[in-house]
Order: structure tokens, then sequence, then C-alpha cells
């Protein structure tokens, strides 16, 4: 940014958008060089998208069931969670506390 006005100049913003696609494919190269397989999904995942695949009764129905399955897993994933916690205030718990000695 220029130091007279907070606002970027069209040059900045030209130099972070080429920064960034400079960033980008490198990933992409990355991505395709290690997980080619990976590679293909997200490449056929983006086409169905920018082709207008999810406003299909096809893409509807994957959406719904992938939107089901993530909020299924992030809600097990967050029963978990508070398990674990319960259980390690609970062991927290019982370190402190003093064991009865018999009479």
């Amino acid at each position: 940014m220029s130091a007279a006005s907070s606002e970027p100049s069209a040059g900045d913003v030209l130099g972070a958008l080429g920064e960034a696609a400079t960033q980008l494919g490198s990933f992409v190269a990355h991505l395709i060089e290690d997980q080619p397989v990976t590679a293909v999904v997200a490449a056929a995942t983006a086409g169905f998208i920018a082709g207008g695949g999810l406003a299909s009764p096809l893409g509807t129905r994957i959406t719904t069931g992938t939107l089901r399955a993530t909020l299924g897993n992030a809600t097990t994933l967050v029963a978990l969670d508070l398990i674990r916690r319960a259980l390690e205030d609970g062991e927290r718990r019982d370190v402190g506390a003093e064991s009865p000695v018999p009479g």
C-alpha cells in the first residue's frame, strides 16, 4: 500500500492476485504429483458445481446426503469430546480426593 492513502492501489491488488495465483498453481502441482486421485475428484467436483450440477435432482441428493453425513459426524465428534472432558474432570477430582482409612 502507498503511504499517502490507506486504500490499496490497483498495482497492490494486481500484485496480491498474482501472488495468490502463484501459490494456487504450486498447490495444484503438488496435489497432482502427490495425490492424483484426489486431484481428479476435486476437478470433477469443481466441474459438477460450475456446470450447475447442484441444481439438478442428482446434485440435490448428493448435497443433502453430504450435509446429513457431515452433521452426523460433527454431532458424534462433539459428543465424544464432551465425554472425554467429563472423564478427564472425573479423574482430576478422584486424584485430589483422600481415600478413607479403615478404622
